[in-house]
């Protein structure tokens, strides 16, 4: 089910699509925020993945940033990274106030260059707990791996479907209790692996 919702970020007036699952859900739903590609034109791709995602059990957003469609400023041939973060960091706020997303289930989807943007907002609020990269070949936001607080993944976008089966896949393991995290302080000894 897709919504239309509103929200300001920094007085600006933003709308996004919020997609739900199609069966109802008891409790709260991990939130995930996706964000595309520079100039905006991976709305399909974004759309795409997070309609299917949704009807996984998650409650999905993508947003329709300033300057580009449907907000209350009529579209501008520029782009502007800084209140591009700040649409981000607004829209992972109004996840969290929604009641059916759990607040401390909220992950970043970045389509190419999104996610690095979804990386500068997550350096900037606490409301993000986790961050999967969607890329391309030449993509290079693997960079920002090391910079962030929150664990990540890379997913290849070369196959749409397998992008999204892999999203949900990490998304539900994020909160498996008995799943433990390595830290930057404890990696993980591969070497051990083979033995």
């Amino acid at each position: 089910m897709k919504i239309t919702v509103t929200f300001n970020a920094n007085e600006r007036l933003l709308e996004a699509a919020l997609y739900l699952p199609d069966i109802d859900t008891k409790d709260p739903m991990a939130g995930l925020l996706f964000e595309g590609s520079m100039t905006g034109a991976t709305t399909q791709i974004t759309e795409y993945m997070a309609r299917q995602i949704s009807q996984q059990g998650f409650a999905c957003l993508v947003l329709d940033h300033s300057f580009y469609g449907d907000d209350e400023l009529s579209p501008q041939p520029w782009e502007s990274p800084a209140k591009r973060i700040q649409d981000i960091k607004a829209g992972f706020k109004f996840l969290q106030a929604q009641p059916l997303v759990d607040p401390e289930k909220i992950i970043g989807v970045g389509v190419s260059v999104g996610a690095e943007f979804i990386a500068h907002a997550i350096r900037e609020t606490e409301f993000c707990k986790g961050l999967v990269m969607i890329e391309g070949p030449y993509d290079d936001s693997q960079n920002y791996v090391g910079e962030l607080d929150v664990p990540t993944v890379v997913v290849d976008e070369d196959h749409m479907d397998s992008a999204i089966d892999q999203t949900v896949l990490w998304v539900r393991t994020m909160w498996d209790t008995n799943r433990q995290w390595p830290s930057r302080d404890n990696s993980i000894d591969w070497s051990l692996m083979d033995e």
